[in-house]
């Protein structure tokens, strides 16, 4: 089920793996006015940029398309990968200045999303004590634990 009104939605997404490259596991808190909801998943094999990528893309997909998003994330790699990097990845088909780029699915996933929708990126020093960046984090852990059961 999709969320459906015009308010600014508030989502903090983290990733993890362990060992990395190893077990992955991704969550997303969704910030409501009446409650918060998680989303989250895992995978038998991943890297942790993947499950930051995943966590990010999943999220942003549960969200109708007409509201706007305020995305939280402590992946340098993500925050930078979309406001900095993005576009030149795009006028060079989807490679680094130094050739392959890594996940380039997810990023073409994203970058979709992204013209579609309003979304403020912003970035979040991880484990510093913002308790949703810590209940993400933890989630994910939990996930990327399972997955490598």
């Amino acid at each position: 089920m999709n969320i459906n009104h015009q308010e600014e939605v508030v989502i903090y997404t983290d990733g993890s793996c362990d060992p990395n490259p190893g077990p992955g596991g991704w969550a997303a808190m969704i910030i409501e006015p009446i409650k918060n909801r998680v989303i989250k998943g895992s995978v038998e094999y991943s890297t942790n940029n993947r499950m930051e990528l995943t966590a990010a893309l999943e999220a942003i997909r549960f969200i109708d398309p007409d509201q706007p998003i305020i995305l939280y994330t402590d992946s340098q790699y993500l925050q930078k990968g979309v406001e900095e990097w993005m576009d030149n990845w795009k006028k060079r088909n989807w490679k680094r200045k130094g050739g392959k780029l890594a996940n380039v699915d997810l990023w073409k996933g994203i970058s979709e999303e992204i013209e579609k929708r309003k979304i403020t990126w912003r970035w979040v020093r991880g484990h510093t004590g913002n308790p949703f960046n810590e209940r993400v984090n933890k989630i994910a852990q939990e996930m990327a634990a399972r997955a490598g059961k």
